[in-house]
């Protein structure tokens, strides 16, 4: 339950809900419409007066605008801070989120940009991104067979493969098993086709599909290699995503002489 389904859940007004949490209307309208956030205690006064209460847990972080903010910052493909509003590919919220993450590559990466595809890849994993979609390898498939599969659930909707199927378009290897990853602007219609096919799971699967929303941005300078009939990450977005999967030596690869 979001914040705002919460509020809703204990008055129709701001007054209502204000006297049954012992909040301040102010307080309570100013969360509502999203103009602060919240504190913890805030939060818990909803939550009990509405029969629950908080359990704080730490989860590993997924922000496609960390990856992005990255390409700001290293990629030639993607506008400057200055000229993301007027691009057409970032909503005025998404360029908020870019700022945000872009300040914080830069306390903790510095100038070294080796270092800032890496912890760009780590803060926007595929594997933790929230929406996710998981399917189990198919026996008997093999990995190109695999891509294949996970290519046509894709077209003709908006998105591009990453993780091995990059490495593999890049640099003419990847670690067999490896995970396909599958970036798109549509998760559920890609899903629905690739269930046809592969079985869905709970868990990420190392060796099978991931299916996973992303920003617009993130398909920036996709390309389809030779001899290839795939849409695949640009290279840098490739390497961030490899660095988030954990292959740290294909994404060095990758960024090699950069």
């Amino acid at each position: 339950m979001d914040v705002p389904s919460l509020i809703e859940l204990l008055g129709r007004t701001p007054t209502a809900t204000a006297r049954a949490t012992g909040l301040s209307r102010m307080t309570v309208r100013r969360v509502r419409d999203g103009v602060s956030a919240p504190t913890i205690e805030t939060l818990r006064e909803l939550a009990l007066a509405a029969g629950y209460d908080i359990d704080v847990q730490l989860v590993p972080v997924s922000d496609p605008a960390a990856a992005v903010a990255a390409r700001v910052v290293a990629d030639p493909a993607i506008p400057t801070r200055e000229d993301l509003e007027g691009w057409g590919m970032t909503s005025p919220e998404e360029v908020q989120q870019i700022d945000e993450w872009m300040a914080r590559l830069e306390r903790h990466a510095g100038p070294d940009r080796n270092r800032l595809l890496e912890l760009a890849g780590r803060y926007s994993a595929a594997q933790h991104r929230k929406g996710a979609r998981f399917f189990a390898p198919k026996p008997g498939l093999t990995q190109q067979q695999t891509i294949e599969v996970a290519n046509s659930a894709l077209r003709p909707l908006s998105g591009a493969l990453s993780g091995v199927a990059a490495a593999r378009a890049y640099l003419g290897h990847a670690p067999d098993p490896g995970p396909v990853v599958v970036w798109s602007t549509d998760t559920d219609a890609v899903a629905e086709r690739l269930s046809a096919t592969m079985r869905e799971v709970d868990e990420y699967q190392p060796a099978g599909v991931l299916v996973a929303p992303t920003m617009q941005a993130y398909l920036v300078d996709m390309m389809i290699p030779p001899d290839w009939e795939q849409q695949i990450v640009s290279p840098i977005q490739a390497a961030i995503d490899l660095y988030g999967l954990g292959y740290d030596q294909l994404a060095d690869e990758i960024t090699e002489g950069w």
